[in-house]
């Protein structure tokens, strides 16, 4: 086995760092031919991958959308902060929510709001696309509501009212 002074290169032949990974834990492990089932299990994680990437990110929205009502919940119960936001209650409720959001989707979806500057201070139309999801209304009113402190209403579609939440 090789010591801890020395190192992959020391000795006749140089070893690349994953061979010389695989050959100090097979030494560890006494397990022959250790790269047979290091291949194995790499090839099992390729498999699986796609099934986790499936289940995770929906599940993280949910997570989130059920955070988001159960944070409403909280605020909703609390009438200490009323005095704090005398004109509307409701607002720090919007800034965690929208900060929440926000952060969601420039973290995981790298989602960004590119002229906001061009919408009218009075009333406005703003068309989505028509593969435009729940998450990105949300990404999108979140965004909005920091850059210019307004709101958006939205007409969707009937399976719009049937998610959870």
């Amino acid at each position: 086995m090789i010591g801890g002074n020395e190192s992959c290169t020391a000795g006749p032949i140089p070893m690349s760092y994953l061979t010389c990974l695989t050959y100090i834990l097979g030494e560890w492990t006494g397990v022959e031919h250790i790269e047979d089932y290091l291949s194995y299990a790499v090839y099992l994680l390729w498999v699986l991958f796609p099934l986790a990437v499936v289940f995770l990110l929906p599940s993280v929205l949910i997570i989130l959308f059920y955070t988001s009502v159960l944070l409403l919940h909280i605020y909703k119960r609390k009438n200490e902060l009323k005095e704090a936001y005398s004109n509307d209650l409701w607002y720090g409720a919007k800034e965690v929510l929208a900060t929440l959001w926000d952060g969601h989707g420039r973290i995981w979806h790298g989602y960004e709001l590119h002229g906001a500057e061009n919408i009218p201070e009075g009333p406005g139309l703003i068309v989505f696309y028509h593969g435009a999801t729940p998450a990105d209304y949300v990404y999108f009113m979140a965004r909005l509501h920091i850059e210019r402190k307004r709101y958006c209403h939205v007409v969707a579609d009937h399976f719009v009212f049937r998610l959870p939440g």
